[in-house]
């Protein structure tokens, strides 16, 4: 025979390279979120902020097929002035602009189903931004708030991941997200809890067993919140949110999963304390 022999190609290579970059645009991520958390409330709130309007573009590209229209910009510029309200002090004209912004969005959509995506989209994505700078708005314990929630949404999201691919097992929600176990599901609960307990020594002024049910509620509100990304994906028919992230998608597709555990985190502060919502979140007698 002649010609040239074509190349064995191993059948790991593709999912280790996605691996890989998965990992690697997860470590940027996050170190990038972590220093401008630290750093300070402005650099916190223009990070937000910058976030609102990338989650703005992504759902109008998934829900409305479109980009630069004027749902786009309402939802966008709503979104953003809610976070530097907030961040101002001005907490009740931040909600009341971002409900503004949520009819404004259903106005200028041009049926009554995209009306109602496009005004649910500025309050879903919109209100985990505006309450994740109200987090870090309290001067003592904001910034621990901030970091406790990434350490359980990022846990939960890669512990699930990995006992996911090695253990498998039954599907957890197969016509919402076939790739997601009840064994994921587990992983994604127990390494958060242990994590929380950890993070409770740390801190050293709270109930460890309280801190550590806290860190599993919100784990169960992450993965809720994945799993609400995926079905809405899924009802439009759409695989990823965007291409921002490489091995990740959009923006969208890395923090569905925080905006799950933010909002179960508002309802935790909203009974006991929401002016000082950090504390709120992570002080418990």
């Amino acid at each position: 025979m002649t010609g040239k022999s074509r190349p064995v190609q191993n059948p790991k290579a593709a999912p280790n390279k996605e691996l890989a970059l998965r990992t690697g645009s997860a470590l940027v991520l996050a170190t990038v979120a972590g220093l401008l958390t630290y750093s300070g409330m402005r650099p916190f709130t223009v990070m937000v902020a910058a976030g609102t309007v990338i989650l703005a573009w992504e759902w109008a590209r998934t829900t409305r097929q479109a980009t630069l229209d004027a749902g786009f910009f309402i939802h966008a510029v709503s979104a953003a002035a809610a976070c530097v309200l907030t961040a101002l002090g001005a907490g009740w004209t931040a909600f009341f602009i971002l409900g503004a912004g949520a009819c404004g969005a259903a106005l200028a959509a041009p049926s009554l189903l995209a009306r109602a995506w496009s005004a649910f989209g500025v309050l879903y994505l919109g209100l985990p931004c505006l309450l994740l700078v109200l987090f870090r708005s309290d001067n003592i314990h904001g910034t621990a708030a901030i970091f406790f929630l990434f350490l359980v949404v990022w846990s939960a999201d890669t512990a699930a991941y990995f006992t996911g691919r090695t253990l498998g097992g039954p599907k957890l929600a197969p016509r919402i997200s076939p790739g997601k176990t009840w064994s994921g599901f587990a992983g994604g609960l127990i390494v958060p809890t242990m994590l929380s307990i950890g993070f409770a020594l740390w801190l050293g002024n709270t109930s460890t067993v309280i801190l550590a049910i806290t860190g599993a509620a919100l784990a169960i509100c992450s993965q809720l919140g994945d799993l609400a990304e995926s079905a809405i994906k899924r009802y439009f028919h759409v695989k990823d949110a965007g291409q921002l992230l490489p091995g990740h998608g959009g923006l969208f597709d890395r923090v569905d999963g925080l905006i799950g555990a933010v909002l179960g985190a508002s309802v935790i502060a909203g009974f006991r304390d929401f002016l000082v919502s950090g504390k709120a979140l992570l002080i418990w007698p």
